[in-house]
């Protein structure tokens, strides 16, 4: 009796562990242009999430829509800078952000994002 309870203590602890890891990897679709990678943009969205939810109550993003506003070029024709307006849904509710991205020394992007309006 006791190894029957044991495994279903096991069971449930697994299927509730994948349901949270499912939950984690949502992420909401995407439209428009950016000249980010997937990696940089699970990076930003991270950001713009926090943004979101402080300033709406709102933790549930249903769709994001960018756009680029400017790029910059270095000598030799990489970005070096880009600004996007990043325009976020969820709950009834849409906010844009301004999203500036800078490639550093290392070949890496530092960014930042802030409110607008």
């Amino acid at each position: 009796m006791q190894i029957k309870n044991t495994c279903h203590f096991a069971l449930i602890s697994i299927v509730f562990a994948a349901a949270s890891l499912t939950g984690c990897a949502h992420s909401p679709p995407f439209s428009g242009q950016s000249v980010t990678d997937s990696v940089l943009r699970k990076d930003v969205l991270v950001n713009v999430q926090g943004l979101f939810s402080a300033m709406t109550n709102c933790r549930s993003i249903s769709n994001v829509d960018t756009t680029i506003a400017s790029i910059e070029q270095s000598p030799t024709g990489s970005i070096s800078k880009a600004v996007e307006t990043w325009q976020v849904s969820g709950c009834g509710t849409r906010k844009t952000y301004k999203v500036e991205l800078k490639s550093d020394a290392r070949g890496e992007t530092d960014f930042s994002v802030s409110s607008k309006g």
